[in-house]
């Protein structure tokens, strides 16, 4: 079960991958001639500072995948592991980071296709099985049983994947801004709203448009995606201009865009049935800016219908960047939920 088989009409998805492919380029077109070409070329960058105050770590997986992380904490505490969404990396955890280091064994990863763990070419590679299996290998490769699993957008359907088939590893589930990996398809197909808000998705079954159009203009994008009013973070000091800078410098990079992309195409092209149409057993933690421009609301109280021992709390106001947003309150949220809150 895909996400294109669960459209009422799978020529509606297909319009809206074509249209927005051929607007696309005419707009890149225009860039390009406007700018001289200046517009589609990437700007070299030094590597910021303040992302070389964390340690780095790499650790090979059976698949043959080399993770990059970054680890905080402990060795011999329990393990907390974190995991990004798009167009994010290891460093959208930052303020989780400090807050959890002095309790767990924090590592916060780069998923497969991003940052500096290994990046293979093929869309086949990044279905999402197989990135469940990843983080199901990472966990034991760091000598682990099983892990307290953080996640957010892209990441969270991974980990939804990962406690599905994996749910001995899993300790505690916290999600963070994405539904149930079936309420999200359903969503899609039931709810013009969700549809509309997801257009993205099928603009991403287009061929290297995608990945052109992120990084033009110096990736105007993430300026939209992180400051815009729309879909944009709240509270602007969270995320500021070096952070933005951390963003670029990292996508700028050989190959930055092809696998967070390729997420997108293989979710429609190598469908996995089984998490998609099973419950969560893990007990799960939902925690959901209500003020998401991507995703409704209502995929939050829907994904508890969907877990065997789940609870939901709302982030009043904060946006679907909710972990960077507002990071006192998630990081509460959490606390609460394992049990672990500073007194």
């Amino acid at each position: 079960m895909g996400l294109l088989s669960l459209l009422p009409n799978a020529i509606t998805a297909k319009f809206t991958q074509y249209s927005t492919g051929l607007l696309t380029s005419l707009h890149l077109l225009w860039r390009w001639i406007r700018t001289g070409g200046a517009a589609l070329r990437i700007k070299e960058r030094q590597r910021p500072k303040m992302l070389d105050k964390y340690t780095h770590m790499h650790t090979l997986l059976p698949s043959g995948i080399d993770m990059h992380y970054v680890e905080a904490g402990n060795r011999s505490a329990p393990l907390m592991v974190m995991v990004h969404g798009f167009p994010e990396f290891w460093y959208s955890w930052r303020f989780q980071i400090d807050h959890f280091k002095d309790r767990y064994r924090v590592v916060a990863i780069d998923q497969r296709g991003y940052g500096d763990t290994t990046k293979p070419a093929a869309i086949g590679d990044y279905r999402t099985s197989t990135l469940a299996k990843d983080l199901d290998d990472l966990i034991h490769a760091l000598g682990a049983d099983s892990a307290v699993v953080v996640a957010h957008d892209w990441g969270a359907w991974v980990a939804w994947t990962h406690a599905i088939l994996y749910p001995k590893s899993v300790n505690r589930l916290i999600i963070c801004n994405l539904p149930h990996p079936y309420v999200l398809h359903a969503m899609i197909s039931e709810n013009e709203r969700q549809r509309k808000a997801s257009w993205y998705m099928f603009f991403y079954q287009n061929p290297w448009l995608p990945e052109a159009i992120i990084a033009a203009d110096d990736f105007k994008m993430f300026d939209a995606c992180f400051w815009s009013k729309a879909i944009g973070l709240r509270n602007r000091d969270n995320f500021t201009e070096e952070d933005m800078e951390a963003w670029k410098y990292t996508f700028s990079q050989k190959d930055a865009l092809n696998g967070p992309i390729n997420f997108y195409r293989a979710a429609f092209q190598y469908p996995d049935t089984k998490a998609v149409t099973a419950k969560c057993t893990v007990k799960t933690l939902i925690v959901w800016g209500d003020n998401d421009g991507a995703l409704l609301k209502e995929g939050a109280e829907e994904s508890l219908k969907w877990c065997d021992d789940a609870q939901l709390r709302y982030v009043p106001g904060a946006s679907h960047w909710v972990q960077q947003d507002e990071p006192i309150v998630v990081n509460k949220y959490i606390d609460e939920f394992l049990g672990s809150a500073k007194p």
